[in-house]
């Protein structure tokens, strides 16, 4: 039987979620946390990521036979909250596919519509049997058999979901409030700070985020074009400079680069003694050399032609793609970077590490791809290998990897600065990199939407 013919005649959420769950694993074991992504995928509907302020995500039902329907999901939420609009969404595709929904932030409170899919959602994502399992996990470590809001945050983790989507759901879906061992109240979960404390116990978004990008891989195919490229480099160059502390207004970037794409030999900014137009003309002559229709490997020697585009405008274009020949200290980074004696046999070392990854009978996923490119990144930063221009030359990169591999380019914010240095950090001291693999997944999504909308 297809679920969905039968879908409307159900009025209790939580036997419609374990009944679908039923309908998808049968009695196969249901692995944890479940992906609403490739639920949707399996239902033959399409999502795709939005820029709202004002909705969580939207529901466009199929026209005819030939069409399919569509969910919009709100890219700014977090990918707990993602996750819960995924499986909201495939609530209204069961029972309310005879026309579009849209669905408000903070707008469920008296919809019975938005109350039974936020309440199904739920039911999706923590089964109550399996949400009984891990309670009992966590109270028989406890002497006083109370669970603590550290043990719910593990739960939420364990199931993918917000900790205060799973709070509540223990507390009143379950009617356990009793089990739970601190004063629930807007206040004290403010205070409790879940994010914070996610971070601190090391509890990470990856697999979430992995999930939901390899449910996106035909969506982060890209071919660069003119317009597409045109977008990208106006924020790329902006913010890749703001990063180095070299202050180009948006303005005035938008102003270069259109100029350089119409008078790239005679542009005057080419020519100005100005560190902020000549980076944004290197920046520029970098990309041309990134968005190039390339069929050869890719090797890790690139590098030495995108620093000497680089520098190719600055006074003293020759110093550009020559590897350093001193010990230099980086200012504003947390970790040690590698002496310049050792850093042809480091060079070599990654090239190798590349042309496995490129010489692989398997193809990978779009996660592991990217998280290839996140290690790769990281190494190239601790390598060092230039006197100048690292940080960009090593960010131009990442993105040559990824356009060549036919993925969407990404940028950093320089707003996200601190947070990237800390996770490159924290993948030097502790080989942990599952902060950077976080931002750099994270970054994905938006170049997805910002490229594609």
């Amino acid at each position: 039987m297809h679920f969905k013919t039968e879908a409307k005649k159900y009025t209790d959420p939580e036997k419609m979620a374990a009944d679908y769950l039923i309908s998808v694993f049968g009695e196969q074991e249901i692995q944890y946390p479940i992906n609403p992504f490739a639920l949707m995928k399996r239902e033959g509907i399409l999502f795709k990521f939005m820029d709202s302020h004002n909705l969580e995500g939207v529901y466009i039902p199929a026209n005819s036979e030939d069409d399919i329907p569509v969910v919009g999901i709100n890219y700014n939420r977090n990918i707990t909250r993602q996750r819960f609009t995924a499986a909201h969404e495939l609530c209204h595709h069961f029972k309310d596919a005879d026309r579009p929904i849209s669905c408000p932030i903070n707008g469920s409170k008296n919809d019975k519509i938005e109350k039974f899919a936020d309440r199904f959602a739920s039911s999706l994502l923590m089964p109550f049997s399996e949400l009984k399992t891990q309670i009992e996990i966590y109270r028989k470590n406890r002497k006083d058999t109370y669970l603590c809001f550290d043990d719910i945050l593990h739960i939420s983790h364990f199931f993918g979901v917000s900790f205060q989507a799973c709070l509540y759901r223990i507390a009143y879906d379950l009617k356990l409030e009793d089990f739970i061992g601190e004063q629930i109240s807007k206040n004290h979960i403010k205070n409790y700070a879940s994010d914070k404390r996610r971070k601190e116990l090391r509890l990470s978004h990856v697999k979430l985020y992995a999930d939901l990008l390899d449910c996106l891989e035909e969506q982060l195919c890209f071919k660069p074009n003119t317009h597409a490229s045109y977008v990208f480099q106006n924020k790329y160059f902006l913010n890749d400079n703001r990063m180095e502390g070299i202050n180009v207004s948006e303005e005035k970037v938008a102003e270069i680069v259109m100029d350089l794409r119409l008078n790239m030999q005679n542009s005057r900014y080419c020519k100005e003694d100005n560190e902020g137009y000549m980076s944004i003309a290197g920046h520029y002559a970098m990309y041309q050399e990134i968005f190039k229709k390339e069929n050869r490997n890719l090797s890790i020697y690139d590098i030495f032609i995108l620093n000497r585009k680089l520098f190719s405008y600055y006074p003293n274009p020759n110093t550009g793609g020559l590897a350093r020949r001193s010990n230099t200290l980086v200012m504003g980074t947390k970790f040690e970077t590698a002496d310049y004696r050792d850093i042809t046999n480091e060079i070599a070392k990654l090239d190798k590490y590349i042309n496995n990854l490129y010489e692989r009978a398997d193809k990978p996923s779009p996660s592991e791809f990217i998280k290839c490119v996140a290690r790769i990144h990281h190494k190239l930063t601790v390598i060092h290998p230039f006197s100048d221009g690292n940080g960009r030359t090593a960010r131009a990169f990442m993105n040559l990897q990824l356009v060549r591999a036919g993925f969407l380019p990404i940028y950093v914010k320089v707003e996200d600065k601190k947070g990237y240095l800390e996770a490159l950090s924290l993948a030097d001291k502790n080989q942990d990199y599952s902060a950077l693999y976080e931002m750099f997944f994270k970054i994905m999504i938006r170049s997805h939407v910002e490229l594609t909308s």
